[in-house]
């Protein structure tokens, strides 16, 4: 069984993130990794994580194909906030982690990007980067698709199982 998360300590935030940062929201960070162990089991010791507001993915139509092309859906969540926001959350593993994080943060407005060490209960958060307003060009976002599309591919149906 996966180690529970009880402390998480964040450093190097720039003072100008800490006024719009997801990750010194009590209990954010500690609920969106627990939850994650629980259900896919232990992350490893070190890794990177990506954290966005999902009301800005839905402004942009979508994530970005170049997002879908660095991360793995399967390291993807959504999670909310005391205050009932939602949150994409990616984590990023491998060697490249880091290089990819910040590819697919200069595509998501408003994420904020860290290095993670996990020691047991203990999780240190290293402020990695962040974007705030991203600019949008009609080339970042996904191709529309129709919902019958959706239904002949099955995926509509993929996502509710």
């Amino acid at each position: 069984m996966a180690s529970t998360v009880d402390t998480v300590e964040i450093s190097d935030v720039p003072v100008h993130v800490e006024s719009w940062t997801v990750a010194k929201i009590p209990g954010f960070v500690a609920a969106v990794l627990n939850r994650w162990e629980r259900e896919h089991g232990e992350l490893p010791a070190r890794f990177h994580m990506a954290m966005c507001p999902q009301v800005e993915v839905n402004a942009m139509g979508g994530l970005p194909t170049k997002v879908h092309e660095l991360t793995d859906p399967r390291l993807t969540c959504r999670h909310f906030t005391g205050c009932h926001k939602p949150y994409l959350v990616v984590i990023f593993l491998g060697d490249d982690a880091d290089a990819r994080r910040r590819q697919a943060q200069e595509l998501l407005s408003w994420s904020e990007g860290y290095a993670v060490q996990k020691t047991g209960p203990v999780v240190k958060l290293t402020f990695a980067g962040c974007s705030e307003e991203v600019d949008q060009d009609d080339g970042m976002r996904p191709d529309p698709r129709r919902l019958q599309e959706l239904l002949k591919s099955g995926e509509l149906i993929r996502i509710l199982e």
